[in-house]
């Protein structure tokens, strides 16, 4: 399927402001992409589709992961919500023909993140968190870091995603501490100073 049909197809599965920000994704990953030298067509998939399960309800999110064999873990129970990426990576395959595994695995973990992340995953995290729709006070300094160093972009982003769940009082899902320490031991070695 090519990426107007997958457009027109998202935006009657999506409420307008959950499409206008899959839009604004688009835009900021194929920006990335083009910035750090990867492929702009997967990225401008990835991004278009990454919130494509986003609409669905908990018990239909949760019928998905039956279906497929997920087993969710007791953090993944309680908040369901958190299990849009990987439900969203099943209908971009089943839904939009997408079965690019570097586009699929991008959704996949776009909301928690995951350690090794290759770039396409860091590439559509990031522009989930920078797309000009969002106006949370930190994103300034990510939106600048994103085009100088995407790794302490990244750490910022994942701090202030934490702190932001910590606030409200959440679960962190452990994919994010993971992807953030990896991503932390990485700046470490190639920078040869100790955290």
């Amino acid at each position: 399927m090519k990426l107007d049909q997958m457009d027109l197809l998202l935006k009657q599965a999506l409420k307008p402001g959950r499409y206008i920000h899959s839009v604004n994704t688009m835009k900021a990953a194929v920006s990335l992409a083009e910035h750090y030298g990867e492929d702009m067509e997967a990225a401008a998939v990835a991004g278009l589709l990454h919130d494509c399960a986003k609409n669905l309800r908990d018990d239909e999110t949760l019928e998905y992961c039956r279906i497929h064999g997920i087993e969710l873990s007791e953090l993944e129970k309680r908040q369901v919500f958190l299990m849009h990426g990987e439900v969203g990576a099943i209908l971009a395959c089943e839904k939009y023909g997408v079965n690019d595994e570097i586009v699929l695995n991008a959704i996949r973990y776009h909301t928690t993140g995951y350690p090794e992340m290759n770039m396409m995953d860091k590439i559509i995290f990031l522009a989930d968190y920078i797309e000009p729709g969002r106006t949370h006070s930190e994103v300034d300094n990510v939106r600048k870091l994103a085009y100088e160093d995407i790794n302490r972009a990244l750490i910022g982003s994942f701090d202030n995603i934490i702190k932001y769940v910590i606030h409200q009082r959440g679960l962190i899902h452990p994919n994010t501490i993971k992807a953030r320490n990896s991503i932390l031991m990485l700046i470490s070695d190639n920078n040869q100073i100790r955290i």
